[in-house]
């Protein structure tokens, strides 16, 4: 689904170079889940906007189901980043309305308004953050903008899932409970998710996790394979079912 190839990636500071991505390689299949481990300013953004698309490598391929994105026209790569791949993190809505709305505004074409509307409740009942829809951004909680961002990025049933630091500020039953719901949207949509994130406890649900420090990306052992259970537990309420 997602091919890295030796992707380097620097920006002129002054008379310097900073080298953010040295000779980065990287494949990503469908229904994979990924974990990149990094430390901040070590890249994971800028590892993310690359095989988004958003950012263009100084060299190196990035090729999405086996297309090179910036061999393609401006529209094409356009359209892959609309439907086909979403980048999840904790900006907050350019919009300040209500999180239903939110979710629903990027469907309406493709939808109409009642189709966009049926499909951003049915995607925030999915994450379990239903209980939002009718509540603003700025009221929200740490785990719940988690859930809603999670509900914004796969309301357009992308294929390729960029992740970046999700759960930074969440505690360790919060993460276990995104880490359970990336796990889901992989094995049951084939979804591939690729998570960049700056400790290891959201690496539950990957098939393969590895490290980036220095622009370089070393690959981990295989890990074990973990107990994606779907059975999410938040905190002050009821054990609840995954259903993507």
């Amino acid at each position: 689904m997602l091919s890295l190839r030796k992707v380097s990636l620097g920006f002129s500071r002054g008379r310097h170079l900073v080298q953010v991505l040295a000779d980065v390689s990287l494949d990503l299949r469908a229904g994979e889940v990924v974990t990149v481990l990094a430390q901040r300013a070590q890249g994971k953004t800028s590892l993310l906007r690359v095989a988004a698309g958003m950012e263009r490598p100084n060299s190196g391929d990035v090729l999405f189901a086996s297309e090179d994105v910036w061999r393609v026209s401006g529209r094409r790569r356009s359209r892959l980043l609309r439907g086909q791949i979403a980048l999840v993190d904790r900006a907050a809505p350019q919009l300040d309305v209500p999180v239903h709305t939110s979710v629903a505004l990027p469907l309406l074409d493709a939808h109409g308004r009642h189709g966009a509307y049926a499909r951003a409740e049915q995607t925030l009942a999915d994450v379990g953050a239903s209980r939002c829809a009718h509540q603003r951004w700025g009221e929200l909680a740490d785990w719940e903008r988690a859930l809603v961002a999670l509900a914004h990025a796969i309301a357009r049933e992308p294929r390729l899932l960029l992740v970046d630091d999700l759960t930074a500020t969440l505690d360790m039953q919060e993460t276990e409970g995104i880490a359970g719901l990336l796990g889901s949207l992989a094995r049951e949509r084939g979804v591939a998710v690729l998570i960049c994130a700056g400790d290891s406890d959201l690496a539950s649900c990957s098939d393969r996790t590895a490290s980036l420090a220095g622009g370089r990306l070393l690959a981990a052992p295989p890990t074990l394979e973990p107990e994606r259970g779907n059975i999410i537990d938040f905190p002050g309420e009821r054990p609840r079912r995954a259903s993507f």
